[in-house]
């Protein structure tokens, strides 16, 4: 059953916190939003605004999304569905190894990054359609008139209260509420994803879903130890490269090649002539 409402505790950046209370928005206010919605749409269209459809026309006519990056998101797209399938059923009826398994799952990831990449543009691009900015209206309307303090009263008084407001902890905190609720967004998506659901269950990633080796130190795809910051390390901790090489924290190249001086040679040293003592 889903919940009515959610209480959060928003800790502020003086240090302070505050209690929030994000209710799930009744027909009425769906219906106001709604509303909302249909005239920005509306008002986005007269003033030229992109729509969905003719963006998507204005970025294949243009050259930012042809046929062929739509037919290499299809495929990407089926790719991580067959592996999806092959880590939950296995192939053609055969025991994997767990080694197996894991390839395909480290293979899952790679293929989502890449999609990512791919449909950044088209994404960013699309909030700014008319479609996208209508529905960015209907849900700043429902925070604003959903979102309460611990003794029941509105945190915002209006739509433009929360506008002013939209980048602080609260609105954000209540914003991220209100998302889940609705759409049931899932605050640990990530770990709920299939690849990441078998690297788990062999004890292949740790808490934050980072590779790790036996011990359950950190490790980059090719098993290469991983610091906290991200850089590869050697058994003594310090960073290298993807061939072991010294970096510096920079991320340059440290000297390590001896060299013979042969710009900067050694001056000879001047002989001392001791005085005869002629007494």
């Amino acid at each position: 059953m889903a919940k009515k409402q959610k209480e959060i505790l928003v800790e502020k950046v003086d240090g302070s916190e505050v209690k929030i209370v994000v209710k799930r928005p009744n027909a009425n206010l769906i219906n106001k939003a709604q509303r909302i919605g249909a005239k920005v749409w509306t008002e986005s269209v007269k003033e030229g605004l992109f729509t969905k459809t003719s963006l998507g026309e204005f970025m294949k006519k243009n050259g930012m999304w042809d046929d062929e990056k739509e037919e290499k998101q299809n495929s990407i797209t089926e790719n991580i569905k067959l592996l999806e399938r092959q880590i939950a059923l296995g192939v053609d009826g055969r025991k994997l190894k767990v080694s197996e398994g894991k390839r395909k799952a480290i293979e899952i990831r790679q293929l989502r990054i890449e999609l990512r990449d791919l449909i950044a543009e088209k994404i960013a691009l699309e909030a700014n359609t008319a479609e996208g900015l209508a529905e960015n209206a209907k849900f700043n309307f429902l925070v604003a008139n959903c979102t309460y303090d611990d003794k029941d009263q509105k945190v915002y008084k209006n739509l433009e209260e929360y506008d002013e407001n939209a980048d602080d902890e609260v609105a954000f905190a209540a914003a991220a509420a209100l998302g889940q609720m609705m759409y049931n967004l899932d605050s640990s998506y990530e770990e709920s994803l299939p690849e990441n659901q078998f690297l788990k269950k062999f004890n292949l990633v740790d808490e934050d879903l980072s590779l790790v080796d036996k011990e359950g130190h950190r490790v980059d795809v090719d098993g290469t130890l991983v610091n906290d910051k991200g850089w590869l390390i050697n058994d003594k901790g310090e960073r290298i490269d993807r061939e072991g090489n010294l970096l510096s924290d920079a991320g340059q190249m440290l000297l390590q090649a001896e060299y013979e001086d042969d710009v900067h040679p050694a001056t000879p040293k001047k002989k001392v002539t001791r005085k005869k003592n002629t007494e």
